[in-house]
């Protein structure tokens, strides 16, 4: 039975030991982390760069389809008329549309006659 002890006791240090060096390994990565932000913080000052120009702009992915993708952008089907802004039939319905419609408008009310 003290084979087993002195094994498992074994075990243990190996997974204390394995635990520490995990704790400064991920200490490094934040310190490295921290260097690489402040490296491109001050380039993109230095540059003068937004976001658009890293392509983090937010809208949507920036990757560009293939030009025989046959997936094409859906014309918009309603509009609001003070605004001006409009919607293609798809998805949740917008705001502008959503109170129209509150208000006691239809949805025929904002069709875009072609």
């Amino acid at each position: 039975m003290t084979q087993d002890s002195t094994l498992q006791q074994k075990i243990q240090e190996a997974e204390a030991t394995l635990n520490e060096l995990r704790k400064k390994l991920d200490e490094e990565r934040k310190g490295e982390r921290m260097q690489v932000i402040a490296s491109a913080k001050e380039l993109i000052k230095t540059h003068e760069l937004t976001a658009a120009d890293l392509g983090l702009s937010g809208k949507g992915s920036s990757i560009k389809r293939p030009v025989g993708d046959k997936r094409g952008m859906v014309a918009a089907k309603y509009q609001d008329h003070e605004s001006g802004k409009t919607w293609t039939g798809r998805g949740k319905s917008p705001a502008w549309l959503a109170a129209q419609l509150a208000a006691g408008y239809s949805k025929d009310d904002f069709l875009i006659k072609t």
